[in-house]
């Protein structure tokens, strides 16, 4: 039975033509091929990247045209190419039983498309927000309207978090992660620290609008200029289109000697990192359930995230595993600082119920719920790791 993915994800070749992306994306790209007999993978292509992970051998990689531009150049780009990027697609769709379309994401969409009208059984899961916010765009909400209207039967509908109400009819709950049972049994965090002398916080994700960095520029700034002590050191994990901007921002705000760029890190190369850090700040203005706040507290992180998507049900009440603040709000996120790098926490009992709360959510555990929700709404047989397509 074979497998067809289709995805915006840009990933590049080494030297010996071996396949390699970042993030949490080749983890689950391995982990739903081993469902399956063939995997056929439809991404774009980039000439170099940092930090990357190997793309499981044996699945077929299908390279799309990148779109050229942002916004609403890279719209038109699309539209003006979509008959060829549609027979690219029909031409490997059609050839499997699944396909799997991450949304949100342009080229995705056309994937569903192409799936719906070839009559394919479809796994859609929606990564970003099911709330609607002021970060929700008319594109997003036609994703989300489609998904609503097509899910049940041949079509499996995903939205990211974590709930005991589904998010619509026909519409499941998935949470998301990168961490597999073997990476956990490696990471050994000290419970028993407190802060660091200069504290040391930790933003982990890709460098883009939505994850609100400014905002947490101009609470360091803020603190700063009122001369609080311990001033924090803030290290940014990740890369995206606003490295240059938010370098930029970060000389003109002064901030050179307390804020560093590590870039995209590998597996091995985040639990390093994340080991001494005291404690993860991510002021996403928009977010469904983020990877990084799981990947943090595997590490015995507490995680200050702005209150969107699924933050309040991972993190908890204050002090739980974590603390929230409104989102886009300087003054919330200053304040929250200024309490959570003075304050005298039992940080030895917030850092083992951070590490006891993502104990049981790895990818082993994501993609074995991806497996019995296809078995039990298509009639089909899940056993020994692999789903088995029952001809109706």
């Amino acid at each position: 039975m074979r497998l067809c993915i289709v995805s915006y994800k840009e990933c590049w070749t080494d030297s010996n033509g071996h396949w390699y992306s970042s993030g949490g994306f080749p983890l689950q790209i391995r982990a739903l091929a081993s469902l399956f007999d063939q995997t056929t993978l439809m991404i774009t292509k980039v000439t170099e990247g940092s930090g990357g992970i190997e793309l499981p051998a044996g699945i077929e990689v299908v390279v799309l045209p990148s779109p050229h531009g942002e916004g609403k150049k890279r719209k038109l780009f699309i539209l003006k190419h979509a008959l060829n990027y549609l027979l690219l697609m029909w031409r490997e769709i059609r050839k499997s039983q699944v396909v799997y379309i991450p949304l949100p994401g342009d080229l995705p969409l056309l994937g569903m498309g192409v799936g719906v009208g070839l009559r394919k059984h479809l796994i859609v899961r929606y990564g970003g927000s099911w709330e609607v916010n002021d970060q929700t765009t008319l594109s997003t909400r036609f994703m989300r309207w489609a998904m609503r209207g097509l899910a049940g039967g041949r079509n499996l509908m995903l939205a990211t978090g974590m709930d005991d109400k589904p998010p619509s009819p026909n519409v499941h709950w998935l949470f998301t992660t990168a961490l597999t049972n073997e990476e956990l049994g490696t990471i050994m965090p000290n419970f028993e620290r407190g802060l660091s002398s200069e504290p040391r916080l930790v933003f982990i994700g890709r460098l883009s609008p939505e994850k609100g960095l400014p905002i947490l520029f101009e609470a360091l700034k803020t603190i700063k200029e009122e001369g609080f002590q311990p001033m924090p050191h803030l290290t940014l994990i990740g890369d995206g289109p606003h490295r240059n901007m938010l370098g930029t921002l970060i000389k003109a705000m002064d901030l050179e000697k307390y804020i560093e760029f590590t870039g995209q890190l590998n597996r091995k190369e985040l639990s390093a990192q994340l080991l001494t850090m005291d404690v993860a700040v991510q002021p996403s203005l928009t977010e469904g359930l983020s990877k990084a706040w799981l990947d943090a507290m595997a590490h015995g992180l507490p995680v200050i995230a702005s209150d969107v998507g699924m933050a309040r049900k991972i993190i908890g009440l204050d002090g739980e595993r974590g603390w929230l603040i409104e989102p886009g709000d300087v003054s919330s996120l200053t304040v929250r600082l200024k309490e959570v790098l003075s304050s005298s926490f039992p940080w030895s009992q917030i850092r083992k119920r951070c590490r006891q709360f993502v104990e049981g959510l790895t990818l082993e555990a994501w993609v074995d719920q991806i497996a019995r929700l296809c078995a039990e709404q298509w009639g089909w047989i899940y056993s020994d790791g692999r789903l088995q397509w029952v001809k109706s």
